[in-house]
Order: structure tokens, then C-alpha cells, then sequence
């Protein structure tokens, strides 16, 4: 659990965090309605070609470089986690997608990121876990570009 360290007390809980670390270090996330939910979520953003998608909580990369070579798309993930960052950007050079997609360390909270950047701001199942929901939800409104989508 070297990076533990990574995940804040504001973010995360203890046990969450030592949880997040194990996924990293197994190299796999999962989230309620894997594949199939995905799908629909790219679907309800409207996320094509052109898009440029940032991917909260990202884990290892696996939607984010789906994304990529699925859809063509440009994606930027983020995650409070060193080693999740690590290991996606890890799968992006196995997947052949580095050149369109970045991997970033960042808080849901505090994204780094200007206004009005992206065409679609997805998540799956990470705002069950930072403190201040609101401001997470408020986040990712604010880095959506006017009619982008975000869910």
C-alpha cells in the first residue's frame, strides 16, 4: 500500500482508501453494471469522435481507453490515486491509445483543470465517495464546455 498516502482524508476514508490501493495494485476497477452501463453512459453524453471526454475517477484506465479506441475519442482520466494513474496510463501503451488518451492525478473536488474544457465529464460510481457531493457535482458542471454533457 505504498501510495496510501496519495488518497486525502478529505477524499476518502481509511478502509477506502486501503480498498482503492488494492484495486490498483491488482491492476482492476470495478463499477455496478460494468460493460453494459458504460455503454448507456456514453450514450447519454452523447460522446463521439470529436468529443473530448474527462473520466473522474478513472482507475486503471480501463473506461478511459475504451473510450479511446472504441470511439476515437480524446479523453483525459483523473484519480486521486498514484498508482491508479500508473497503471493506466500503463494499459493506454498496451492498448495502443497513448496518443489520445492523459492520465492525471487529481480531486473530483478540485478538479485541474480551466472552465468550459470538456464536451463530456463521466464518472462511474465515484461521487458515492467524496464528503462534498455537491461541490464534486458543481465540478464537473464547471469544466463542461456550454451544452456539454456530464453524468
Amino acid at each position: 500500500m505504498e501510495n496510501k498516502k496519495q488518497l486525502t482524508p478529505k477524499e476518502t476514508s481509511e478502509p477506502e482508501s486501503y480498498y482503492f490501493e488494492l484495486q490498483a495494485s491488482w491492476g482492476l476497477t470495478k463499477h455496478m453494471g460494468g460493460l453494459n452501463a458504460t455503454r448507456e453512459l456514453i450514450g447519454l453524453c452523447h460522446i463521439d469522435r470529436d468529443s473530448y471526454v474527462l473520466d473522474v475517477g478513472c482507475g486503471v484506465g480501463i473506461t478511459a481507453c475504451y473510450l479511446a479506441k472504441e470511439y476515437g475519442c480524446k479523453v483525459v482520466g483523473v484519480d486521486l490515486s498514484e498508482m491508479m494513474v500508473k497503471r493506466s496510463r500503463e494499459r493506454a501503451k498496451r492498448k495502443n491509445v497513448e496518443e489520445r488518451v492523459e492520465f492525471k492525478i487529481g480531486d473530483a473536488q478540485d478538479l485541474p483543470f480551466r472552465d468550459g474544457v470538456f464536451d463530456a465529464v463521466i464518472c462511474e460510481s465515484v461521487v458515492a465517495f467524496p464528503k462534498d457531493k455537491q461541490k464534486v457535482i458543481s465540478e464537473y458542471a464547471r469544466v463542461t464546455k456550454p451544452g456539454g454533457m456530464w453524468g
